[in-house]
Order: structure tokens, then sequence, then C-alpha cells
């Protein structure tokens, strides 16, 4: 019998999805060996919507205390100074999405944690997730192919396979980040909409499979 799923759908710029990462991380951690975890890129920005972070970036700095006051993650110095700071990073889901699809068909198994490293990148390094040359340490750090990495990179077909994944994400009904979804007994139910701390989504995830595999709607 396989696995059922637990689909984290998130986005790399998105602050909450960086707090919610180490619940993500932790219910991984505590559950891999139950269910089969995938991440999915949710596209937050992309088409007109790319753009320098220069408008956003009042409103970013607004809303980091919140973000640390309720998920304990907190927007590093390099971020505040260099993305913020600086004003001139390109806003774009696109390219680390396309990261992302690259490296989960190399590590399908290590979803969650590549997720996880590509928002350290961004959130913790302040790095340019619109540059290839960003992802190597991760890359090399999880044993993936890093030629291979550099060539799928700028190929069309993994933006094809990334923008099939913000597609997805849309036909489920899922227009904010992150969101937790459960694959159940032959059927989706949205565990989490928002930012959920471990033993709140954890409850969730029980309520669910008890009402799916009981035969409730």
């Amino acid at each position: 019998m396989s696995k059922q799923k637990i689909f984290y759908v998130h986005d790399a710029l998105c602050g909450w999805c960086y707090g919610m990462s180490p619940v993500i991380q932790q219910l991984y951690k505590e559950h891999g060996q139950d269910y089969g975890f995938e991440v999915i890129s949710g596209g937050m920005i992309r088409g007109n919507n790319v753009r320098s972070i220069s408008g956003m970036a009042d409103y970013i700095r607004q809303a980091a205390p919140r973000l640390e006051q309720v998920t304990g993650a907190k927007l590093s110095e390099a971020y505040q100074s260099k993305i913020l700071g600086e004003g001139t990073y390109i806003s774009n889901s696109v390219p680390p999405a396309v990261a992302l699809a690259i490296l989960k068909e190399q590590l399908p198994e290590q979803q969650v944690p590549l997720a996880a490293a590509i928002q350290k990148l961004h959130f913790e390094e302040a790095k340019d997730l619109n540059e290839v040359e960003s992802y190597l340490p991760v890359v090399q750090a999880l044993g993936a192919n890093e030629a291979d990495f550099k060539q799928k990179f700028t190929d069309d077909a993994y933006e094809a396979k990334a923008r099939k994944e913000f597609e997805l994400v849309e036909s489920w009904g899922i227009n904010g980040f992150p969101a937790v979804v459960s694959e159940a007994n032959g059927k989706l139910y949205l565990v989490a909409r928002g930012y959920q701390p471990i033993g709140q989504l954890t409850a969730a995830l029980e309520r669910v499979q008890k009402e799916a595999f009981a035969g409730g709607a």
C-alpha cells in the first residue's frame, strides 16, 4: 500500500513560509515514515508582479516583528541590509521554483530539506535566487549533481514544470501561502491555510485522517 501524501504548498520568497519551514521540517522528521511528503511551489510573484523589492521593502519591514512574534523566524541582518536596504533585488518566484523542481527530480525523498535550504539562502544569507550560482552550496551540500543542475536551470522544460505546479495550486483554489494539503483515502483535504504551529498542524492532520478513513465527506 502506498503512503498517504502531504503536500506542502509554499513559495521561496514568502516570509510566512520561511516561518513555517521549521514546523514542516519537524512534521517531516516525526512522520516521514508515515507519509510521502511533496513540496509544491505556489508562484507567489510572477508575470506582471515581477519587479524590484523596493516597493515592498517597507511592508516587509513592518511585517517582520509580527512574523517573529508568531513564528520565531527573524529576518537576518544580511537580508535586511542587502535585499531590503539596497532595494534592487528582483522578486520573481519562478527561478527558485525551477531550482526546486530540478532538485526534487534528483532527490525526491529530500523535498522538505531542499525547500528549507533554498529559503535559508535568501532570508538568512541574502542570496539572489535569480542566479544559478546562489544555489550551488545547497546542491553540493545535499549531494545533488551540480553539472546537471546548472544545465537544467535555464532549460525551458523545467520552467514549464514549475509553471505546472503553479497551475496545480491554482486548481486547488489556493492563493495564499503557506498551505498544507493531505491526500487521504483518494481525496484531497486542506489541512492548513497560513502558518500553523506544530501541535495545531498535527491535530488538524489527525482529524483529516479520521474523517477520510471513517467514510466522511
